[in-house]
């Protein structure tokens, strides 16, 4: 279990030495460890069990001395996870390490998305001995049973607030879970060229994008129906804006045509283009800045303002750092634009410096990120790692302790572009090709 040493963050104020190579992958093993043992349960013996390969958001100790665990958008979290296991696996594999443990962790997160679609439907009391996938699934489906093996005492999942009562729409599925998904997702369909992985990349993406297409007589729509209840769990309203880019993104993770109701017109595409150059309009946009970000990387497709995504994204990034200081980043979403380059590769002139993300894993708490108030004082780790996650950096006063998948997901996606012989990221190991990169260099020093 984790012991959080309440101690004052007086080297937050005090220079720190850069931190090499090594001492980064120190870290992160040190996370990693702390992972495996604290935040998710995984078991090598029976990886497919229930409640297995769902990260935890948060662990708290509580002042009673008990210690919490809470869940949330359980599949957003386990789309990130794969990602991050995906890259994990080249990692290994161009250093010729050992790739096994990572491969069936990845094998067992991959079949979570199956395990939840297979059971969602006896949440809502459907007894039916023969049910199919179908692409509606729950969120988690964590029970009490983990308590034991995460070495806690109280659980908070949608699983336990919810399951077994008809009326709720809560552990049901929603397009920004997929969003989550179709990172990691693209991830492996890029790293692991193993045919029954890519096999199970095509039927999951199938599930995520179909579920939200429903016809009923001729009517066809994008939503999402609880089909036990038949009662909406997300409307069109909520969906339909995206309707474009999610199909873009079936069609490129299944090779096959995903389109749906005029999915593929062009007024839809204007739609999502709209989107895109349209982002920033609301100053609180959270999720839906990430769920049009991460989209655009993975598709490599942007709005205006760049000759490329990997740019774009940048420059949106950064406009959304002038926007909302209160949320202390150097970067939003640092970790879209290297999973930009890493599945496309990179034609511009002006990749960011090592030093960019160095600054980055060098800030990272030794402990893990965390938040507590004690005797009516603020006690959290310093930005950029003072909130839940790089992936939500809004969340930035959640009480707990942190499970830096954040930071193994960035330092796989860093040393692979920066580290690497990829030859789609080669531009990243060059000198400054122009002044720009010189700038930026200087910035990151």
């Amino acid at each position: 279990m984790i012991i959080l040493l309440f101690i004052p963050l007086l080297w937050s104020n005090t220079p720190v030495s850069a931190q090499s190579d090594d001492a980064f992958l120190e870290k992160y093993q040190y996370y990693q460890e702390r992972f495996y043992e604290d935040f998710i349960y995984y078991s090598a013996d029976n990886p497919f069990s229930q409640g297995s390969s769902l990260p935890v958001e948060y662990r708290r100790l509580r002042t009673d001395g008990k210690v919490l665990l809470y869940w949330a958008d359980g599949v957003w979290w386990l789309g990130h996870y794969v990602g991050m296991l995906a890259m994990e696996y080249q990692r290994l594999k161009l250093t010729t390490q050992d790739t096994l443990p990572t491969l069936r962790k990845l094998q067992a997160a991959l079949a979570t998305y199956k395990r939840l679609d297979y059971v969602a439907e006896s949440c809502w009391n459907d007894t039916s001995t023969s049910r199919e996938l179908n692409g509606f699934y729950l969120r988690d489906d964590i029970t009490d049973e983990i308590k034991k093996k995460l070495k806690a005492d109280i659980l908070v999942s949608d699983y336990i607030r919810h399951c077994g009562k008809i009326d709720s729409k809560g552990n049901a599925p929603s397009h920004d879970q997929a969003w989550g998904s179709y990172i990691g997702l693209a991830l492996v369909k890029k790293f692991v060229p193993i045919p029954e992985i890519q096999n199970e990349v095509k039927e999951i993406a199938t599930l995520l994008v179909r579920g939200m297409q429903q016809q009923i007589g001729k009517k066809k729509r994008w939503e999402i129906i609880n089909p036990v209840t038949n009662q909406p769990i997300q409307k069109q309203a909520d969906i339909g804006w995206l309707r474009y880019a999610h199909t873009q993104m079936g069609n490129y993770l299944t090779e096959e045509d995903m389109s749906f109701a005029r999915s593929n017109t062009q007024f839809w595409k204007d739609m999502w283009r709209l989107l895109q150059n349209n982002i920033l309009i609301d100053k609180y946009g959270n999720f839906n800045w990430y769920g049009v970000l991460s989209i655009s990387a993975v598709l490599n497709d942007h709005g205006r303002g760049e000759k490329n995504c990997y740019d774009w994204l940048i420059k949106r990034t950064e406009q959304i750092v002038k926007k909302r200081p209160d949320l202390e980043q150097s970067m939003i979403f640092p970790h879209l634009p290297l999973v930009n380059v890493l599945l496309h590769g990179y034609e511009g002139n002006k990749p960011l410096p090592k030093t960019a993300y160095e600054a980055y894993l060098e800030a990272a708490p030794e402990e893990g990120a965390f938040y507590y108030v004690i005797n009516d004082s603020i006690v959290r780790s310093t930005p950029p790692w003072h909130s839940l996650s790089l992936f939500c950096p809004w969340h930035n006063r959640t009480v707990g302790e942190y499970n830096m998948l954040d930071y193994m997901f960035l330092y796989n996606a860093y040393w692979l572009v920066y580290c690497s012989d990829l030859k789609q990221v080669e531009k990243f190991r060059q000198e400054p090709l122009d002044a720009n990169s010189e700038e930026n260099n200087e910035k990151y020093e």
